[in-house]
């Protein structure tokens, strides 16, 4: 073999090797994300402790109802004053993550519904939808709160955490009932903020999602901010968020329209808004449902 057939071949094995390495490595993050995706979307249930004791919410109901097939759980704390609120938590999570702003609400004499989202608490259902699926829950949460004698027409808020405060925007965007909106810790998109959690194995994350059945594409409040048409917004972040490139670059607050609100709690990380701040976090909590019911 000459020199140069020899060079030839070499090359050839090289970049044989390069492809083969690529299309392992790309089967290999393509099988990791789909074990990730997996995991989001089936987590596992957190049990739900009835507050007691000093931790109790005075009136505090048991309560179901029904969305898209499935039998929804949770806790309603009567209105005295006409208004209600619903919250609605996060991922792999239930309502008692809620219970400081339930308490805060209540107190202030809101209704207050606290309930565990399908697949998650002690809610029917398999999947979770990060936001997509779980429009029909929280629209079944309004539903249910307004067919209820103490509270008035007209007067419904939704407040939301995490991902559940991103479907609380999608919701809000949609729904002419819910009369003002607070999200803490929200995502403008959901490709977004698995980008930022995912880095390179994004992709395969995504397309494990698509395959569960969620519209990745449709869970993007960022892109409907303005159609609150003139109702109350309140975001909450907070300055020490790990996810904060995604959640503190301003991108849903620049979004929306007036009236608009932003409040960020400087210490706090991912949920720790009540912890780091506690008077100034139901102050807002009190003050923005106050005003905008």
């Amino acid at each position: 073999m000459s020199t140069k057939q020899y060079r030839v071949h070499w090359g050839r094995i090289v970049a044989l090797g390069l492809v083969v390495g690529a299309l392992g490595t790309g089967g290999f993050t393509a099988a990791r994300g789909l074990r990730t995706a997996q995991a989001l979307v089936n987590p596992a249930r957190i049990p739900v402790t009835r507050p007691s004791g000093p931790d109790a919410l005075t009136g505090l109901e048991d309560v179901s109802f029904q969305a898209a097939g499935h039998r929804l759980r949770g806790w309603y704390v009567p209105s005295r004053d006409g208004t209600a609120v619903v919250l609605v938590h996060g991922f792999a999570d239930n309502r008692t993550r809620l219970l400081f702003e339930a308490r805060v609400l209540a107190e202030a004499g809101h209704g207050v519904l606290l309930f565990d989202l399908h697949g998650q608490g002690e809610s029917e259902g398999e999947a979770v939808g990060w936001g997509d699926s779980e429009r029909e829950d929280v629209r079944a949460a309004l539903s249910f709160v307004r067919a209820r004698p103490d509270v008035a027409a007209g007067r419904v808020g939704l407040f939301g955490f995490s991902m559940g405060g991103t479907t609380a925007l999608l919701v809000a965007q949609e729904d002419a009932r819910v009369k003002a909106v607070a999200v803490a810790g929200a995502f403008p998109d959901l490709a977004g903020d698995m980008g930022s959690h995912y880095g390179l194995s994004t992709w395969a994350v995504l397309w494990g999602l698509r395959r569960a059945g969620i519209d990745v594409d449709a869970v993007r409040p960022v892109d409907g901010m303005c159609r609150l048409e003139g109702r109350p917004l309140l975001l909450i972040n907070g300055g020490s968020d790990p996810d904060g490139p995604q959640k503190l670059d301003g991108r849903l607050y620049r979004a929306a329209c007036e009236p608009r609100e932003q409040w960020v709690v400087p210490e706090a990380a991912h949920g720790e808004y009540a912890q780091k701040d506690p008077e100034g976090y139901a102050r807002q909590l009190r003050e923005f449902f106050g005003r905008a019911l």
